[in-house]
Formats: structure tokens, C-alpha cells, sequence
């Protein structure tokens, strides 16, 4: 399989910042906050909740679980041209480690994150690694640190989900019932405010903006028991660094990423590949990425 040219780096934005961003929104932080009127719609027997707070609340509820199974669909679409890639693995809820299969088509790549960095591997005579080496190895904190993006938001899955806090009834929406691989579940809409998510820090909010553009919807599909079994994120990936800046010139692609979770408490044993097995192409992704960081 060849991907489009038009839209294979946006495939591969999406990829690795859709995927952050899913990470960023789907579990850590343990704040239950909220504010708002009461849904009248909550189950018997429990407190009535408004959707703000349900939200709040799935956020500690699907991390006290600890792990579970994930399928994952990131699609990216550019100039008339879409291009999907699909994986399916094991995630921990808490701390971001994880192992999955990622592909597209008949290419497909093995993935891990152990303590904050990705390792991939390609398929075999892809051409994309030296010889005697099989794993590419991407440190995320210091890839975080290099663009200016190291805050923990961006790097720690365990404490990314803080914004949740300040969420207001205006952020949230109920949709309606649904069921999710045969699992019942209400749908919540929730527009993610980036300023928010940027902690006040209005550069790292500018960052943001020229990354996922200004509008992030995020919907999420939670369990009778509060856990969330589906999100999907929709925005704008906007190619910075191939256009030299986060201005208008700045090619753009829309991305939606949809994550699936199952078997909650499944086990999650993951090791970093042997050192003499990796390539670290850490400096290579901040010199082909980071243009976009470095300004505004």
C-alpha cells in the first residue's frame, strides 16, 4: 500500500498528536468538582448529577479502574483525500503505559510507551530504521521540553485530565442513550476550552490553538457505572512545520480519533525494548515538528 502523498504526514500527525491529545483528555487526574443544576435524568437510586458533573466524575471512576483494552481509529482527511489507521492494545489508565498494534491496511507497526517514552517498530523493510536496529525510541518529555510544550498536561497521562475541574454547565451536553459495543452508555458532548487546558499560560494557549485549531469538540460515551467507554475527539491538525509558521499558509487536515475501552483490570505488562535494539529519533521528530513551537 502507498499512502496519498497529499495526506500521509497528516496521517502521521494524527497519529502521534490526535493520539496525545485522546491520552490528554481520557484519563489522570482525580478532581470531581462541579457545578450546575441537577439532571433530572440520572438513574434511580443515585444522586442526581448534572452532565458536567457525570463528566467530572468518569474521570475518576474509568482511573480507579486502572487498565484496560483499547481499540483505536484515527482517521485524517486533507485536500479531498482520507487516510485511516487503526490499532487495538492494552493501556494503564494511571500512568500512560501501553502496547499496541498500529496499522493501516497491510502495514502494520508494534508500539509501546514505557515511563514517558514511545518506542515503534516498523515493519520489516521499511527503510525507516539502520542497519541492526528494529525500534525507534522518541522521548516525550524531552520532546515536550524541546518545543516549549513540557508542561505535565502534555506529557503525563496520569495528571492530564485537571481541566475538568473548572468545567461549567455551558461545556457540557447530554445527547442521549446509546450503546456501545453492546455495553449501554449516555453520550456527553463536551467543548474543550483551550485556554483551560493551558493553565492560564496564554503562550502555551497560542501553541495549542496552531496544533488542534480553535475548536475541539470531544465526546465521550459513559457506563451506568460511570466509566467511559468510547471518546472521540474531532479537530483541525494544521501542518506548521512544512509551511515555516502557525499563519494562514499553514496547510490544515481534519482528524477525528476514536478510542474504545474494554476489560477494565486487564493485565498491562510492558517492557521497553533492549537498548541496543533502538535508534533514538527524539532530535529528528522536534526538527520536522516543532517549527510551530518555536513561534508565536
Amino acid at each position: 500500500m502507498k499512502p496519498s502523498l497529499r495526506t500521509s504526514r497528516f496521517a502521521a500527525l494524527g497519529a502521534g498528536g490526535v493520539v496525545s491529545v485522546a491520552l490528554l483528555t481520557g484519563c489522570g487526574d482525580d478532581g470531581t468538582g462541579g457545578t450546575g443544576n441537577a439532571d433530572a435524568s440520572a438513574s434511580p437510586g443515585q444522586q442526581q448529577r448534572s452532565p458536567a458533573q457525570v463528566v467530572q466524575a468518569t474521570n475518576k471512576k474509568t482511573t480507579q479502574a486502572r487498565t484496560a483494552r483499547i481499540k483505536l481509529a484515527t482517521t485524517v482527511a486533507a485536500g479531498g483525500d482520507s487516510e485511516t489507521i487503526t490499532g487495538s492494545g492494552v493501556l494503564d489508565l494511571q500512568d500512560g503505559t501501553s502496547r499496541m498494534r498500529m496499522g493501516q491496511g497491510g502495514r502494520q507497526l508494534e508500539q509501546r510507551i514505557v515511563n514517558q517514552v514511545l518506542y515503534q517498530k516498523p515493519p520489516e523493510a521499511s527503510g525507516q530504521l539502520p542497519a541492526g536496529k528494529t525500534w525507534m525510541k522518541i522521548d516525550l518529555q524531552r520532546l515536550n521540553a524541546s518545543q516549549g510544550t513540557g508542561g505535565p498536561a502534555m506529557s503525563d497521562p496520569a495528571s492530564s485530565f485537571a481541566y475538568t475541574k473548572s468545567l461549567s454547565e455551558k461545556d457540557v451536553r447530554k445527547v442521549g442513550d446509546e450503546s456501545v459495543n453492546g455495553v449501554s452508555t449516555t453520550h456527553y458532548r463536551v467543548d474543550l476550552d483551550l485556554s483551560k487546558l493551558a493553565g492560564g499560560d496564554s503562550a502555551q494557549e497560542r501553541k495549542l490553538r496552531a496544533q488542534l485549531g480553535d475548536s475541539v469538540p470531544v465526546d465521550l460515551w459513559i457506563d451506568e457505572d460511570g466509566l467511559t467507554r468510547r471518546q472521540q475527539i474531532r479537530m483541525t491538525v494544521k501542518d506548521t512545520a512544512q509551511s515555516g509558521g502557525a499563519g494562514a499558509s499553514a496547510r490544515q487536515a481534519q482528524a477525528k480519533v476514536v478510542m474504545d475501552f474494554s476489560g477494565f483490570g486487564t493485565d498491562v505488562d510492558v517492557a521497553a525494548p533492549p537498548r541496543s535494539d533502538t535508534v533514538d529519533v527524539t532530535d529528528k521528530v522536534s526538527r520536522q515538528s516543532g517549527t510551530s513551537s518555536r513561534t508565536g
